[in-house]
């Protein structure tokens, strides 16, 4: 009867036909929250990428014109936000500054506008938001890009519920003139 016991475990304990199922129940959760994790992680690079070219985009197209009119501003807006789709651009808001310098040389708002047809600083006051204010000349302007856009991610919102926040800033000095104009119309601008 002992033999038979002793032979019994040892069968058991040499019986593999289960622990391949066995192995692959313990590790699947982690494996799929790895994909997961990496499919997330990725798209969620390709949004901050998408928000950098928006920036820059934006920041590049005002800084090639020698003025830009009020009622162009919102296709200038929609342009960019484009960039960022398929993912949704409600989430997004920029900001279009031209910045020129005070008597004293202190930065100070030339004209400014939003992604909602607002002006987010009152002209002439002072813009604080620059981390090197001598990149300023007295005599031309620099052209500033403030853009926030929060990211839902698409598989992992069920799980957590905090959207990621990208914020860029992007700055490029005029190419066509020292100053770019906004205009209500052709012949009212801003000096």
């Amino acid at each position: 009867m002992m033999i038979r016991i002793r032979n019994s475990i040892t069968r058991i304990r040499r019986n593999e036909s289960g622990l391949a199922a066995t192995e692959f129940a313990l590790l699947l959760p982690i494996l799929v929250m790895l994909f997961f994790g990496l499919v997330e992680a990725s798209t969620a690079m390709t949004v901050n990428r998408k928000v950098a070219i928006s920036a820059n985009t934006l920041a590049d197209l005002a800084a090639q014109s020698e003025f830009l009119l009020v009622s162009e501003m919102d296709d200038l807006f929609e342009g960019v936000k484009s960039i960022v789709e398929p993912n949704d651009s409600s989430g997004m808001s920029l900001k279009l500054v031209s910045i020129v310098t005070d008597p004293d040389g202190d930065p100070i708002v030339h004209w400014s506008r939003d992604s909602d047809g607002n002006t987010p600083y009152a002209v002439g006051s002072d813009y604080v938001k620059l981390n090197d204010p001598t990149v300023l000349s007295g005599i031309s302007s620099l052209i500033v890009v403030e853009m926030q856009y929060t990211y839902h991610p698409s598989i992992t919102n069920h799980v957590l519920s905090t959207p990621l926040n990208f914020d860029r800033m992007t700055m490029r000095w005029p190419r066509v003139s020292s100053k770019v104009q906004l205009c209500v119309a052709v012949d009212d601008c801003t000096s």
